[in-house]
């Protein structure tokens, strides 16, 4: 779909709003009174995927506008969603799930916000790697954010390489399907005993951190496969 563009009659009102807002990573009950407020107030709700956009929506009961805006269409939404806030309009961003903006499209829609003069503000709430931090039992009062690894096996060989002597713990993101994969390139380049945490399907019925060893971290997973959302955290160096 394709927003209305600025009429003669609104285009002298003041500068509207972006709002950055967090929605669930998984059980859907984690959204929060704020969230809602911000969503059911808003003139677009601005999406990831209009399905997700969708069902978060219906759920809650809002009638909200959806518009999505994704790594396919992100320079002409923005440039269409800046219009919106230039008459004045508020809009609440949202990711799949979680908190926007960590690997997620909206960049470019938060720096527009800024260059325009609009007001931007956040609903704070779930985010995947505060919640797989906070049940590692690991180091956190510093750590360092890698987020997604490599695809290519020596590319993320090298990316881990980086990493052996990293005194903070990290925190570090892959695809569902290549768990394993990441283990065993941890266990040979970072090495079998420094301690780490998996962190899978957070806020959900079936919620595990499995906790060890990288080696026998690995073995467990080669003997129980898990195909799910995860985050690992690593020990950095010194602590190990």
């Amino acid at each position: 779909c394709r927003l209305t563009r600025p009429t003669r009659e609104c285009v002298n009102a003041a500068t509207g709003t972006l709002t950055i807002v967090a929605t669930p990573i998984g059980n859907p009950d984690d959204i929060s009174a704020r969230a809602l407020q911000a969503l059911g107030s808003a003139d677009w709700i601005v999406c990831e995927e209009m399905r997700e956009g969708e069902r978060l929506l219906r759920r809650h009961g809002i009638k909200g506008l959806l518009v999505d805006l994704n790594e396919h269409n992100e320079k002409e939404r923005t440039a269409e969603l800046t219009e919106e806030l230039r008459q004045g309009k508020t809009l609440a961003l949202i990711s799949d799930a979680g908190t926007p903006l960590f690997y997620d499209p909206g960049q470019l829609l938060v720096t527009a916000a800024y260059e325009l003069g609009a007001k931007v503000t956040t609903v704070p709430g779930p985010s995947s790697l505060m919640a797989a931090l906070v049940l590692s039992n690991l180091p956190i009062k510093q750590f360092r954010v890698v987020g997604m690894l490599p695809a290519n096996h020596e590319a993320r060989r090298q990316a881990l390489r980086a990493l052996q002597n990293e005194p903070l713990t990290v925190v570090l993101l892959d695809a569902p399907y290549r768990l394993q994969a990441v283990l065993a390139d941890l266990v040979e380049v970072v090495g079998a005993d420094r301690p780490l945490a998996i962190a899978c399907n957070l806020t959900m019925p079936g919620e595990q951190v499995v906790r060890g060893r990288a080696a026998e971290v690995l073995e467990r997973f080669r003997r129980l496969p898990f195909k799910g959302e995860y985050v690992i955290v690593v020990a950095g160096a010194t602590s190990a």
